[in-house]
């Protein structure tokens, strides 16, 4: 079973305007909602591949209704614990045929510590041995920042996989719980390991500092799509396939979802890895998740391509 955790998860609405100016009204007729969130993004992606999950978060509101209702139209499960306050919407202002935007993210509700405890019962009753769990994102107003390792514990003691996305304080507490596997984004790896990565060699050096940390796999993300997966044995690197982009919001989501896939299927790591970067190029190459078509994720697995990396 796949259960992805999405503790400060969003409605995101996207207008698209012809420029952007300021203190100015600006009007548009192209307007659309997604239900956002890292492990929500997850859980998307995966079904393009008909894979199920269950999805946990705290939502609260009409925003959380429709989140709610959005993912369930989509086939993915859900069990929320709902708060008073209501779920953030996050809003882009995208100009037209450029890369100009505007995004406004929302700090998100305060959660009671009632509702923390909500949560953690929750995940303690789905928790089984051999289940993959998707810990990603932010945490919201009021939740303590160790609560990713605190859960990663309880997880761990079960016999659960556990694949990490954080930021900041959370995702280095996180790291001394040594999950299954982390794939943070750049600029979040370059904070723990205390340097730039900007070519191959930084990125070996970098994926070997997080193994030294006792994680079992790693994944680092780099130079416009590199990919470097490790585990404490083995070294690839995936190269990036070459599609038009069309939306980069999501796109280490998507990745996480080609690693939680290959890892599920007991694929080799190369092939986990080709996996990952087919995932993310699927997701890039279409400005909404809607317009991917069925067999896209396959077809971009086959043009993808990973070579072995020695260890040292």
């Amino acid at each position: 079973m796949i259960i992805t955790l999405t503790p400060n998860p969003s409605v995101d609405r996207t207008l698209q305007v012809k420029r952007l100016f300021f203190n100015e009204i600006l009007r548009t007729d192209q307007a659309r909602l997604d239900w956002g969130g890292k492990g929500f993004n997850v859980s998307r992606a995966l079904r393009l591949l008909r894979q199920e999950s269950l999805a946990l978060a705290w939502v609260g509101g009409g925003a959380g209704k429709m989140l709610e209702d959005g993912l369930n139209k989509l086939g993915i499960e859900t069990d929320f614990v709902w708060v008073e306050e209501e779920t953030r919407t996050n809003t882009i202002a995208l100009e037209d045929g450029g890369e100009w935007y505007m995004r406004l993210n929302e700090p998100g509700p305060h959660i009671p510590e009632t509702a923390v405890r909500e949560l953690i019962d929750k995940t303690t009753l789905y928790a089984h041995t051999g289940n993959i769990w998707v810990a990603s994102g932010s945490l919201p107003l009021d939740v303590p920042v160790d609560f990713y390792a605190r859960l990663f514990k309880m997880l761990q003691a079960k016999g659960v996989r556990v694949f990490f996305d954080s930021n900041g304080e959370a995702l280095k507490l996180g790291l001394v719980q040594k999950p299954y596997l982390v794939s943070p984004d750049l600029a979040e790896a370059e904070a723990v390991v205390g340097f730039s990565i900007r070519n191959i060699e930084d990125a070996k050096k970098a994926v070997l500092s997080f193994l030294r940390l006792g994680v079992e796999h790693i994944a680092i993300s780099f130079d416009q799509g590199k990919l470097v997966l490790a585990s404490q044995k083995e070294m690839v690197i995936a190269s990036p396939l070459k599609v038009p982009t069309r939306n980069i919001t999501g796109s280490g989501d998507a990745l996480m979802a080609g690693l939680v896939y290959g890892f599920s299927k007991h694929h080799a790591l190369k092939e986990t890895a080709r996996w990952a970067n087919a995932f993310r190029a699927a997701w890039v190459s279409n400005a909404r998740y809607e317009d991917i078509r069925e067999g896209t994720v396959e077809n971009l697995f086959h043009r993808a391509e990973a070579i072995s990396l020695p260890m040292i």
